[in-house]
């Protein structure tokens, strides 16, 4: 078995070979009865000044002569200034911690030189993030406008569930089929309920249900774009503007990756919208509908969202996929190859990043002896997880605070935990008392 490599610390080599250096620095020479100091010279080129002082003038032309006292007290000053240079390069004292010094391992440093070099991508426009706190991780042109395409209907879906029923009764107008590309099939006059309507727009990405969604959601397909576009200024999506609920091409017809990130956190908030985002196939209305999310049957734990293509918008898809605790967001607006972007994308996502629950560890600071000599066993009081890259969770580090004042009780909370990565606080946790037995 292969073993780690220990880390050097800085201040131990510094102070190590700044006094080798030293004892170098302070040999002195005693020739013709003269003291002389000298530094980075060869014996061969030491000469007195009373045989050769042109020899040592040619080397230093001004060099000062000390005395065998001078140069001791020269040592002894140099000596006490390199050992404070050590201890302010030491390592830090921590205090009720239970945690070594900080340090990186070669194995980190190389992990952290593959986070500054994610996969190239072939999209215009590229976005990478966690889903449950936004974090992005990669971007590439992410607040440009440029067509969404039909990742516009995940707007279309939000606001159709927000305003209306799942089991509403929809009656298809005639002019929901003179959109064009009525990938659902619908017929003028057929009823449907606001379910089956969705299931189309969501997985086949129907054009015919957009338009009849809208129309019985606003009243008319202007009306309903005008609730898309209050929606958006409430989200505060600066960098989009509908002007119909499909995404067919209209210059005036533009979102960017970042708005259409924060657009689909929304979204997967609805937990209805949800279901209709994984759901890879369904029979509705006696139609079998298969999603145009390839990835929902190709890449493992994906679970959404939408795909869009038109001439002006090129392949565009907004992925998710979920492993464990870690679920990823990808955003692509005009890529070449949109599953092979979304694909590299996440698998960057999963092999640098991980949430972890924040756990006491089992030593001393999972315990707590009070004035009475009684002990207790000690507890986070809530669950808590944290999102960090993989490289850095060995980094993290617990402190607790125990209230002078506290009277333990079972169950009781004491204190406080606070789990920190750096200069930074990941979580602060209250601290209970158990009796221990």
């Amino acid at each position: 078995m292969r073993r780690a490599s220990m880390p050097l610390h800085c201040g131990q080599a510094t102070g190590a070979s700044a006094l080798r250096m030293l004892r170098r620095a302070s040999k002195t020479i005693s020739q013709s009865g003269q003291q002389y100091s000298y530094s980075g010279m060869r014996n061969s080129e030491l000469q007195t000044r009373n045989s050769k002082p042109q020899t040592l003038d040619r080397f230093y032309p001004r060099l000062p002569i000390w005395s065998k006292t001078e140069g001791r007290k020269l040592i002894w000053v140099s000596l006490l200034l390199l050992s404070l240079l050590n201890l302010g390069f030491g390592p830090p004292v921590l205090t009720d911690g239970g945690v070594p010094p900080l340090r990186l391992y070669p194995y980190q440093v190389q992990a952290l030189g593959r986070l500054e070099q994610p996969p190239q991508v072939t999209a215009r426009a590229a976005l990478l993030a966690d889903a449950r706190t936004g974090a992005i991780l990669f971007e590439q042109a992410a607040h440009e406008p440029l067509a969404p395409a039909s990742t516009t209907k995940i707007m279309t879906a939000l606001v159709a569930l927000e305003q209306g029923d799942l089991s509403d009764m929809v009656t298809v107008p005639p002019e929901a089929l003179a959109v064009g590309e009525a990938s659902m099939g619908l017929v003028v006059g057929e009823v449907l309920t606001l379910e089956e309507l969705l299931h189309g727009l969501l997985l086949v990405s129907a054009n015919d249900a957009a338009a009849t969604i809208a129309i019985h959601i606003g009243g008319s397909v202007e009306a309903f774009v005008a609730l898309m576009n209050e929606r958006a200024a409430e989200l505060g999506l600066a960098h989009t503007h509908f002007v119909n609920p499909h995404g067919l091409d209209d210059p005036e017809h533009v979102a960017s990756a970042a708005d259409l990130l924060t657009l689909t956190r929304e979204a997967l908030s609805n937990s209805d919208f949800v279901r209709f985002a994984a759901t890879p196939q369904a029979t509705v209305a006696g139609r079998l509908l298969a999603s145009t999310n390839q990835l929902l049957t190709t890449y493992d734990g994906a679970d959404g969202v939408k795909t869009g293509t038109t001439d002006a918008a090129g392949e565009c898809l907004v992925a998710s996929a979920t492993r464990n605790e870690g679920r990823a967001i990808v955003v692509l607006l005009g890529s070449d190859n949109r599953y092979a972007d979304a694909g590299a994308l996440l698998d960057f996502y999963f092999e640098h990043y991980a949430w972890r629950m924040l756990e006491l560890p089992s030593n001393r600071l999972s315990g707590y002896e009070d004035d009475q000599g009684q002990r207790w066993t000690l507890r986070l009081g809530e669950q808590q997880a944290a999102f960090l890259p993989r490289w850095q969770w060995p980094l993290v580090q617990l402190f607790r605070w125990i209230d002078p004042g506290a009277q333990p009780a079972s169950c009781g909370v004491i204190g406080v935990a606070r789990f920190t990565n750096g200069r930074y606080l990941l979580a602060e946790v209250p601290l209970r008392a158990f009796a221990s037995e």
